[in-house]
């Protein structure tokens, strides 16, 4: 066969595996974001270069002898080239960390070989001889016909099996030094024990239970390192738990000494309205009852509305941000307002990157009212109609230029400042339901995230 012949029907190949890779990639870890139109035409423009480079690449090895070195030292060198591919495109198309991506990039190969594994089960065990018309017909049904189905079962066996939710179990967790290294060393290893099992078993060629040893081994990783997430989370549910605890103990306490105080004041204010019905000026007893409404509204209610807004808070990491930063608000003597209109419980941003964005706003929001007796700060959280909408809005005392709004280094207090907002919108480009909304309204600085769930 002719360089050109290797070359085109490695080219069919090739994009068929490039597409079982996609495919499996999805599955795993969801949707790719959507940024702009231009981001996508950068993954298709990714996606056909490494499916030509690799097409290359493969035919030259073949058309050299190097698949032929011995211990399959040119396959080992072929699919380490094939990882790397892998994790660029990866990286383009999610914008992972690189040890998360050469995880996702090895795991997504051991899938490969399993169901080229599957289908290997049921081949003639032929050695084909491509310069038969024949046989060349026969290999391309086997590559581009009966392989594809079974990677087709592989990705139905992916479905099936959730492994979405395993991965996202997984993918929060720093991985180990030591997991990297085995991660990285895949090949090879797998080539060594692929060797000790023919040598066991004395006999020359590919056994497919070492792509389900190691299948095995690499999901193990993955359920402990997510199990050891769900630990620590579960710790973190606890310390927020006690934090929570204590803040109502301590709002409490604050509330029975309101209590007592406004009983003190009761009588003699209950006195002062006993004289005036004597006198029979009934307004003037209306405008009493009404100063006494909202003098308990003021000393108590607002304590109260404060703890049943927290209560509509679902979500344990958020509320442990509003618990530390209603801590803050409070040592600085800042007027705040929480307003939940109805139980938030879950949003389709990880719940990290959410704490994320609504620290900085908060954050931003704490140091513009800091030491201003008439600062306010609202912050509101809905979730209706298919979209959450958090909303923090402040007293805005200081000049604010829309257009630099977000970059890195602007600030309105001063220098090296600004990184702030200049992370909050980078976390917001990898999700593309995600919308920042920046307003002045009245005197008041306005930031709102809106979130589209549906």
């Amino acid at each position: 066969m002719t360089f050109l012949e290797v070359l085109c029907g490695n080219f069919i190949s090739m994009g068929l595996d490039t597409l079982f890779f996609i495919s499996a990639a999805i599955l795993l870890l969801g949707e790719i974001p959507y940024k702009n139109r231009k981001h996508y035409y950068t993954i298709f423009g990714v996606m056909m270069l490494y499916i030509f480079l690799g097409d290359l690449l493969a035919t030259v090895f073949f058309k050299t002898g190097l698949f032929a070195l011995p211990h399959n030292g040119g396959e080992l060198l072929y699919m380490y080239i094939r990882i790397i591919g892998m994790m660029l495109w990866l990286r383009v198309m999610y914008s992972k960390p690189y040890t998360t991506l050469l995880a996702i990039a090895v795991f997504l190969n051991i899938l490969y070989e399993v169901g080229w594994n599957f289908a290997d089960i049921f081949s003639t065990n032929k050695i084909y001889n491509l310069s038969i018309l024949s046989d060349r017909r026969e290999y391309l049904f086997w590559e581009w016909v009966v392989i594809p189905f079974f990677l087709i079962l592989v990705l139905l066996l992916l479905y099936k099996t959730n492994a979405r939710k395993m991965m996202e179990q997984w993918e929060g967790q720093k991985l180990k030094p030591g997991v990297v290294v085995f991660l990285g060393l895949y090949p090879p290893l797998s080539q060594f024990v692929q060797e000790i099992v023919d040598i066991s078993a004395k006999e020359v060629g590919y056994n497919p239970a070492t792509a389900f040893v190691f299948l095995l081994i690499v999901y193990m990783i993955f359920i402990h390192t997510g199990r050891e997430g769900i630990q620590q989370k579960r710790i973190e549910d606890q310390n927020v738990s006690l934090v929570q605890q204590g803040a109502y103990i301590e709002n409490l306490e604050g509330l029975q000494k309101e209590v007592r105080r406004f009983r003190h004041d009761f009588k003699n204010m209950m006195s002062g309205m006993y004289l005036q019905a004597e006198e029979g000026n009934l307004a003037a007893i209306q405008n009493y009852i009404q100063e006494m409404t909202d003098d308990f509204d003021l000393q108590v209610g607002s304590q109260i509305r404060l703890m049943n807004q927290l209560a509509n808070i679902r979500m344990t990491e958020m509320k442990g941000l509003f618990l530390k930063k209603m801590k803050t608000m409070q040592e600085e003597e800042i007027h705040w307002e929480l307003e939940v209109l109805k139980p938030f419980e879950k949003t389709r941003m990880r719940s990290t990157d959410l704490c994320r964005c609504l620290g900085i706003l908060l954050d931003n929001a704490i140091e513009e009212v800091q030491g201003k007796n008439d600062g306010l700060i609202h912050i509101m959280i809905s979730s209706h109609s298919g979209f959450t909408t958090v909303r923090v809005k402040n007293t805005l005392y200081s000049a604010v230029d829309f257009h630099k709004i977000g970059t890195m280094g602007y600030s309105t207090k001063g220098k090296d400042r600004g990184i702030g907002l200049a992370n909050y919108k980078e976390i917001l480009e990898k999700y593309e339901k995600a919308l920042p909304i920046t307003t002045i309204q009245d005197g008041c600085f306005i930031q709102e995230l809106k979130i589209q769930e549906a």
